[in-house]
């Protein structure tokens, strides 16, 4: 499942940056960012690009800074048993980087769910219909928090501690 994060993640970083790339090309002079509010293409680009750069560097310093809260502020289920020793502990550190990167993947979608709506509000020659991306990417947002707590409210057995 760590391994599909990440794989995942860099997944959607790379459809991040063609989205990003492909509307860039397309847009208009002056962007149209909502009712009234527009921005320049250009800084628009590195605007977008600077904010999904900084979230999926949050994601990759959050994910690393697990490991040295004390035990007293991990907020994961069943903190007492994850915390019993170095084994579990280092399971339980990698689980959480996965998650992050997961949920950094999540993020990844509805920005360039995003941008899909920007590029369809300036070009009336193309619809891309974004209405139900969002609702899907709200319903994915929340499934992967309800996943965290299944995640981290089952301990692991001891033949994948052995085998790690």
């Amino acid at each position: 499942m760590r391994r599909f994060a990440a794989l995942f993640w860099v997944f959607s970083l790379l459809a991040f940056l063609v989205t990003m790339v492909y509307t860039h090309s397309y847009l208009p002079r002056y962007v149209n960012i909502g009712e009234g509010l527009g921005l320049e293409k250009t800084i628009y680009f590195y605007t977008v690009l600077t904010m999904i750069t900084c979230l999926n560097g949050a994601a990759l310093v959050l994910g690393n800074a697990f490991q040295f809260l004390p035990s007293f502020l991990m907020p994961i289920p069943k903190r007492n048993e994850w915390m019993s020793n170095a084994l579990m502990r280092k399971k339980l550190y990698l689980n959480l980087k996965a998650w992050t990167k997961g949920l950094a993947c999540i993020v990844n979608l509805l920005f360039i769910i995003a941008m899909l709506d920007i590029y369809d509000i300036n070009d009336s020659d193309i619809f891309v219909p974004t209405t139900w991306m969002y609702s899907l990417g709200g319903v994915l947002l929340s499934a992967w928090f309800v996943t965290y707590y299944f995640w981290f409210n089952t301990l692991p057995d001891e033949e994948s501690l052995q085998s790690m």
